[in-house]
């Protein structure tokens, strides 16, 4: 997150971003930039909002780095919308990020994989029952004085060509 922080200071961001979807916000923003306006609406946020949830819905997921998850759900939007003039502006940003690319690649195939299993009809996805949760005692006491329920996992909108 150190190394984050300094690239975001060098390219005059004073943001702190520390979570997966605050590195997607930051991304999307700086690759909003370098399109034509009439080219903007080619990638859409809240798909790739949703390809993050779904993806966090996977606990492998918790060891990527906030940075590296983002840019790879933002590298696979872009190939899959074939935007090939933001091709240039990921690499960019991996160079300023400072992302391995063997790093880019390996969290790619497995955000690839992940979203492919995720759409798939194998992927059962919680109906209006309730979730059971099953967690350690501390956990269980910790949480004890909040109250969460999941209603559902998220979608992946279909895009319109």
């Amino acid at each position: 997150m150190r190394m984050e922080k300094i690239v975001l200071e060098k390219v005059c961001w004073k943001v702190k971003a520390t979570t997966a979807f605050q590195f997607l916000q930051l991304y999307y923003s700086l690759l909003q930039e370098n399109l034509p306006f009439e080219r903007r609406n080619s990638i859409n946020f809240e798909r790739l909002e949703a390809q993050l949830k779904a993806c966090h819905c996977r606990i492998i997921f918790s060891k990527a780095k906030p940075s590296v998850l983002a840019l790879s759900i933002i590298a696979l939007e872009i190939q899959a919308q074939k935007c090939v003039e933001l091709t240039e502006g990921v690499e960019c940003l991996q160079k300023h990020s400072k992302i391995n690319g063997r790093d880019l690649t390996f969290w790619q195939e497995l955000v690839s994989k992940c979203l492919t299993e995720y759409s798939s009809n194998k992927c059962s996805k919680p109906n209006v029952q309730k979730l059971k949760w099953i967690v350690s005692g501390r956990t269980a006491r910790q949480l004890k004085h909040s109250y969460y329920r999941i209603t559902h996992l998220p979608t992946i909108p279909e895009m319109v060509p």
